[in-house]
């Protein structure tokens, strides 16, 4: 691990530590060290409680980073998708006075600043077609038990992540500036986010460059498009590296 750039992995609303490895598995690992982000849960962290504060978990997730850096001079990367994103965003302004990070790599999530002219989605709305378009290795028996037990389970998880940054609304993100660069990854055809001015703020939130990257695909494109969006990942990691 040593000499090697870190990456850290955010996974969406709902999502645990393996839920981005179909992309990280088939990623040039040859530079980089990939590291999963477990929240209590779910995973390997199921018997642990939910966090109840947006505080609580920024510093959670900050922590697994200090600990798994070998100094504060190893580089390291952070992606988060979807709710990852803003989580990535927070702990990366959390710890880049002390430690050395080469940059913040965001895709799937609307801008924190961006204000929309249109009716959000209710909770219910949201997490019905959050279910329904992420893919699962169990879709094809969803009148099974298993699959309405996991299916159950992941809602659960869903809204309670989701209520972490519902209830607990951050009212200082103009202040939220990163020194590193910052790539936003956009899908083309998202069912969440498919305006594609929402990412445009993006670049408020870093003093350094903003790059923006389109890729075919839904709001979960790296199940449907593994091989392409690693590809991705490995060209954006290359170029913070270098």
């Amino acid at each position: 691990m040593e000499g090697k750039t870190l990456l850290f992995c955010l996974p969406y609303a709902g999502g645990s530590s393996t839920s981005l490895s179909n992309v990280t598995h088939v990623m040039n690992t040859e530079n980089i060290q990939i590291h999963h982000i477990e929240l209590p849960g779910r995973g390997m962290r199921n018997k642990e409680p939910f966090h109840s504060t947006l505080e609580e978990t920024i510093e959670d997730i900050s922590e697994k980073i200090r600990s798994t850096l070998l100094s504060t001079d190893q580089p390291f990367i952070l992606w988060g998708h979807s709710m990852g994103a803003v989580l990535a965003l927070l702990v990366l302004f959390n710890l880049q006075e002390d430690y050395t990070s080469k940059g913040l790599i965001v895709s799937g999530m609307r801008a924190p600043l961006f204000q929309s002219t249109e009716q959000p989605l209710t909770r219910e709305k949201r997490n019905a077609l959050l279910s329904d378009i992420l893919p699962t290795k169990y879709e094809r028996s969803k009148n099974a038990p298993i699959f309405k037990r996991v299916q159950q389970k992941r809602i659960e998880i869903m809204e309670k992540d989701t209520a972490l940054l519902e209830e607990n609304p951050l009212e200082h993100w103009s202040s939220i500036i990163l020194k590193t660069p910052l790539a936003v990854i956009m899908a083309e055809n998202d069912e969440l986010y498919n305006n594609k001015k929402c990412y445009k703020d993006w670049s408020r939130h870093t003093s350094n460059t903003t790059s923006y990257f389109l890729v075919e695909g839904g709001h979960f494109f790296m199940f449907q498009h593994a091989k392409q969006t690693a590809a991705l990942l490995n060209k954006i990691i290359n170029d913070l590296i270098h």
